[in-house]
């Protein structure tokens, strides 16, 4: 069965010279292991990922956290994470209507 390229593959790789290259050169430096390791770097990339309510990118974080060796659990854990920040996030949104009132 022939891999699906994505929509941002296939803009990236539209955009033409060395832009997806060098976006995967990026990607790969930033989370490889360093301070942190692979796995939390991992997790984190999933966390945004749920947090900006990105489909393709959680599926493609999971995918990695999974070859990093993240356990079902650890990724459920860092999901509800970002959810937490993104209903803080809301609740600030929120907050906007008080100052017409205040």
């Amino acid at each position: 069965m022939p891999v699906e390229i994505s929509r941002s593959d296939k803009f990236a790789e539209s955009l033409g010279g060395g832009f997806e290259s060098a976006f995967k050169n990026l990607a790969s430096q930033t989370l490889k292991k360093g301070a942190l390791p692979a796995k939390d770097k991992a997790l984190i990339a999933l966390a945004a990922s749920v947090a900006i309510r990105c489909e393709h990118c959680i599926q493609r974080h999971k995918a990695a956290a999974l070859e990093a060796g993240a356990s079902r659990e650890e990724m459920l854990e860092a999901a509800a994470v970002a959810a937490l920040v993104r209903m803080g996030s809301g609740l600030n949104s929120a907050a906007l209507l008080l100052d017409e009132y205040d």
